[in-house]
């Protein structure tokens, strides 16, 4: 076998006993002639691809007995060493079933494929662009695509149509992107291609925050965020039309302006559910109190920590040991056995506590009870992910008690599925947003 096999997929038309001979055109080099609709393509591909080994036949009993002959001499002529491999294919075949697996088969190992369009009933551009899509998630790449088409009685020209399956690239690769983060398909697509400096600009920023999620850096991710939402404003003003076109589809996946529970709900989205709970974790506490202060705000900006970790902010630090601990004013010189103990307690007795606090809200007391559940809860369920650990230690058990008690939602660690946190994890952003009148009035 070639060190780099490539191959040639067509549809094999039927004979036509009157055809002509006709002089075709080329996008490159000198032309060539051809009887048979495969033909000229054919002899155009396999003169510009000179590594090309085999040639995979589709088609039609009809096909098989009155041109399959006719073709392989044509190939033979051209290039003895280049194989022709056919594939049967009626009308009353399953081309899902029984043509596509052929065609994977005989593809192993292969670098790329060339398609010859032309050839075959209508509906061949379709199957066609169904095999070059599922030959690319098995990491066989479609180089080119080519058609002939007729310019008079004896003339006629092949027509490179490789760019409308490289468009396919550029849609799949919007795919990845807005699914898995994922832009190696468009850096392939554009590279190949003059294109606005706007466009890497927003590949580079969807990189860097990509990394930063992936890698687990939540003191990076604001920083990340703010390139990426001022690339997204940028690109929608550069000179391609089709990627600005398919910006509204991407804005309704992360949302006009990508926010820290816009990002959560995307790594949900896409199945990241390690990240979503590491940066609900890190972040949350921080965004409620810069970016949503009707929820919790101080009612003095006196408090500093300093035995803090680096990468933990005074907010956060300031929500996790003034909030979510706000019990220990009421056993002010009496040392609590642990932080889940003065966590419960502050849970049990939130309504007097807060009130006493340091912070105020515009939020009812029980929703805002709610959302420090939602973090304790979650806090949990991203210490048992990132430990590999399900079981519960004696603190944890206690607090998971209690937790369970107040909603049956909170599952005990050994229980919890990951459909479990998609769901838990949506309903604690959910908690964050002001209620309707109409909620409050309940």
């Amino acid at each position: 076998m070639a060190k780099n096999p490539q191959k040639i997929v067509l549809f094999l038309s039927v004979l036509n006993d009157k055809a002509p001979e006709r002089l075709y055109s080329c996008p490159k080099g000198e032309d060539v002639t051809g009887v048979q609709t495969n033909e000229a393509p054919v002899k155009y591909l396999l003169r510009e691809n000179p590594h090309i080994s085999e040639i995979l036949c589709i088609l039609t009993q009809e096909a098989r007995e009155k041109a399959w002959q006719l073709f392989r001499d044509m190939v033979a002529q051209e290039n003895a060493r280049v194989v022709c491999t056919p594939i049967p294919f009626e009308k009353e075949s399953d081309f899902q079933s029984e043509v596509l697996p052929e065609i994977l088969h005989h593809t192993r190992g292969t670098e790329k494929i060339f398609l010859e369009t032309t050839g075959g009933r209508r509906d061949t551009i379709m199957h066609l662009l169904l095999i070059s899509r599922a030959l690319s998630y098995i990491g066989v790449k479609t180089a080119g695509a080519v058609y002939s088409k007729l310019t008079g009685q004896e003339t006629g020209e092949i027509m490179d149509v490789s760019q409308l399956i490289e468009l396919f690239d550029l849609i799949g690769g919007m795919q990845e992107l807005t699914s898995f983060g994922n832009i190696k398909s468009l850096r392939g697509y554009y590279g190949k291609r003059e294109h606005a400096p706007e466009i890497d600009s927003l590949l580079d920023a969807v990189e860097r925050l990509w990394e930063c999620i992936t890698l687990c850096r939540p003191n990076q991710i604001s920083e990340c965020m703010s390139q990426f939402n001022q690339a997204l404003d940028q690109v929608e003003k550069c000179s391609d039309p089709l990627i600005r076109a398919l910006l509204p589809a991407f804005r309704n996946k992360f949302g006009e302006r990508l926010t820290i529970p816009g990002l959560i709900k995307w790594c949900i989205q896409s199945d990241m559910l390690q990240q979503a709970l590491t940066v609900y974790n890190e972040r949350i506490p921080h965004y409620i109190m810069t970016e949503k202060k009707d929820i919790l705000k101080l009612k003095t900006t006196a408090h500093t920590y300093r035995n803090k970790k680096d990468y933990i902010t005074d907010e956060t630090a300031c929500f996790c040991n003034e909030f979510l601990k706000m019990s220990r004013m009421m056993y002010s010189g009496v040392e609590a056995d642990n932080k889940k103990d003065l966590i419960i307690e502050t849970l049990k007795n939130f309504e007097t506590l807060m009130p006493r606090s340091y912070f105020i809200t515009k939020y009812p007391l029980e929703q805002l009870r709610i959302i420090a559940m939602d973090y304790v809860y979650i806090h949990t369920l991203r210490n048992m992910t990132n430990h590999a650990n399900d079981q519960e230690t004696g603190s944890q058990q206690q607090m998971m008690e209690y937790l369970n008690q107040q909603n049956s939602d909170y599952k005990r660690l050994d229980e919890v599925s990951a459909a479990d946190i998609r769901q838990i994890i949506n309903s604690g952003l959910d908690h964050l947003k002001p209620l309707s009148k109409k909620e409050r009035a309940r």
